[in-house]
């Protein structure tokens, strides 16, 4: 039953990007650059269960570096931790350099620079096969990081089960990006 409702959730902001796309556009709607998520698409705020961290350093488009002030059940040291965003993946950066590996990088440093403070939250598992720290990222102002990153068309979704939660509405960003050929959707072929 949800997920028919999310599926046709989906169908719904899927068939609106297009008729944006192909109708809307042509009756003298803006041609705007995809730099905010859709009007029409509501971002999480943080959760009341996510914790501060304090960004070390970018690795590349979905991976950073944190560090926790006070341990909790989610990382319970103070040692730097190893921060995979959930929900999606981008371009990589070894062992070469894919097309729109920097700009998806750059993306991800701009919203979260070393040393800015971030919130973060995980789904239902906390750890991948790597040993990577599995969340969702928000910034101060309750920005969702993997969702702008997705709408922006640096990142494409990628959801491993169980973690799930934020599936429906990434992939809904991932449609419009898609559409509009935002980021690497119009610049990688």
């Amino acid at each position: 039953m949800i997920r028919r409702l999310l599926v046709g959730l989906l169908l719904l902001v899927i068939a609106g990007a297009a008729y944006w796309w192909f109708i809307g556009r042509e009756n003298g709607a803006p041609d705007v650059e995809p730099t905010t998520p859709p009007a029409s698409v509501s971002m999480p705020g943080i959760p009341a269960d996510a914790f501060e961290m304090t960004v070390e350093s970018v690795h590349d488009g979905d991976t950073l570096r944190a560090r926790v002030a006070t341990p909790n059940a989610v990382v319970g040291d103070l040692e730097s931790t190893r921060v995979r965003l959930l929900g999606i993946d981008t371009p990589e950066t070894s062992p070469e350099l894919d097309c729109w590996a920097a700009e998806a990088t750059a993306k991800l440093t701009s919203l979260v620079p070393v040393a800015s403070t971030i919130w973060v939250a995980p789904d239902a598992e906390v750890h991948d096969q790597y040993g990577r720290t599995l969340l969702y990222v928000w910034t101060p102002d309750g920005r969702f990081v993997n969702g702008e990153l997705v709408a922006q068309g640096d990142a494409r979704v990628e959801v491993y089960s169980p973690n799930r939660t934020q599936e429906a509405l990434l992939r809904s960003l991932e449609a419009a990006a898609v559409a509009a050929s935002a980021g690497q959707w119009g610049a990688c072929g």
